[in-house]
């Protein structure tokens, strides 16, 4: 894989990919943090999805033409990623195929925190919105080797906290100021976390 790949930094608010744009390479992030944006005719933009270090940037799989781009992948920090050409990437498919096993498995994966997604912003209250996503931010903290993290910073500001689980802008801030209040966050500055009340979060996100 390190024989084919190439590095690719981005600053933030810098796009990778813009929705509706061929996609021909697949990608893996190294370093920061990047979200997924969708557009909708009448010009607003939600955010459907952030990537963490680790996290796989899929192109169109075994397909003539490549397929436009569902959303837009776009920097919140800055952002460093793995590049695979889509034709050699499909090689190493075909030559391991645990890889394709693995990548199997991390779809599936996703598959099921987006079906999760849609319980949150279809049945869940502001209160439990903001602390899922607390708990959701936290678990990516775990997965990347820092188990019982609790001292990071938020990858997004409040505004794109808002978009991306559905809520205003005011009501995230009442939420997480009421979070803070209770003792079940704490925070140094405006985005970073410095303790998390892990077992009273998941109380607040009605697990």
């Amino acid at each position: 894989m390190n024989a084919i790949a190439r590095r690719k930094s981005l600053d933030p608010g810098q796009p990778h990919v813009m929705e509706g744009d061929a996609s021909h390479d697949f990608a893996n992030v190294t370093s920061g943090v990047a979200k997924l944006v969708r557009g909708a005719e009448d010009g607003r933009r939600q955010i459907v999805g952030l990537l963490f270090p680790s996290d796989f940037i899929y192109g169109s799989l075994g397909k003539s033409e490549p397929a436009g781009a569902p959303h837009s992948i776009e920097a919140v920090s800055s952002l460093e990623l793995c590049i695979f050409p889509r034709l050699k990437f499909e090689e190493l498919l075909r030559d391991y195929p645990s890889l394709e096993f693995k990548l199997l498995s991390r779809t599936l994966d996703e598959l099921q925190i987006a079906r999760e997604w849609m319980v949150l912003l279809g049945r869940k209250t502001a209160e439990e919105r903001v602390a899922s996503f607390f708990l959701y931010v936290t678990q990516k903290m775990n997965n990347l080797g820092c188990q019982g993290q609790t001292n990071f910073d938020l990858p997004l500001g409040r505004a794109d906290i808002a978009d991306y689980i559905g809520l205003t802008l005011e009501t995230v801030s009442r939420q997480i100021s009421k979070l803070k209040k209770d003792g079940v966050v704490g925070f140094e500055g405006t985005k970073h976390v410095i303790y998390v009340d892990r077992e009273e979060l998941e109380k607040r996100a009605g697990f």
